[in-house]
């Protein structure tokens, strides 16, 4: 009983230590974000943004209204999707905030990056998923996953993938969208496909 007890103490403390190893080279250092464009969106971006959103709101209402789907396409530039996401970032969430959230699209890859504010700690990420959808089949692959001074190995970037398409295959969050092609040109993307009710 005795040896398994200390035994017990002894993983502990080494599971202590991996995360305190973990969180200072998480907490260090910057990300390299020279190769992508530095988004400043204005109040002009965002107002064209959130017309692009009511816009389709209101394709999705006379969807749900009429039972049936609805042709739909809808583009966003990398500086509107960005001022959707900044503001939405610095709020309090559960986790904490992020600042300085951009989203850039390059051909193919959406890079989603800023800075997560928890704990009294700040951690700079970056996050490179490469992602299509044509004929209604979806492909994604997280070809970076970085935190701070760490980048995160293959099966674990594998493993965040598979629980965020099982979250979306579960519903949550269900978008209004029945998505037949996503297109990610250099600073835009572009979604066809149908409203659904």
């Amino acid at each position: 009983m005795r040896r398994a007890l200390v035994l017990g103490l002894w993983l502990l403390l080494a599971l202590a230590g991996v995360l305190v190893v973990l969180g200072v080279f998480a907490t260090r250092g910057s990300v390299d974000i020279s190769d992508l464009a530095r988004l400043e969106p204005d109040v002009l971006v965002s107002e064209r943004a959130e017309a692009k959103l009511d816009a389709f709101g209101q394709t999705s209402e006379q969807a749900r209204l009429a039972g049936r789907s609805i042709p739909a396409q809808v583009a966003f530039s990398h500086d509107e999707l960005t001022a959707l996401v900044r503001d939405w970032g610095k709020q309090e969430h559960g986790f904490g905030s992020i600042s300085e959230m951009q989203l850039t699209f390059r051909p193919g890859t959406i890079a989603l990056t800023g800075i997560l504010h928890s704990a009294g700690l700040s951690f700079p990420f970056r996050l490179d998923i490469a992602v299509t959808t044509e004929n209604s089949q979806r492909t994604a692959e997280i070809t970076r996953f970085q935190v701070g001074e760490m980048y995160a190995p293959g099966f674990v970037r594998s493993l965040a993938l598979a629980l965020a398409e099982s979250t979306l295959d579960a519903g949550l969050p269900r978008l209004p969208i029945a998505i037949e092609t996503l297109v990610i040109t250099d600073g835009e993307l572009l979604v066809s496909g149908a409203a659904v009710p």
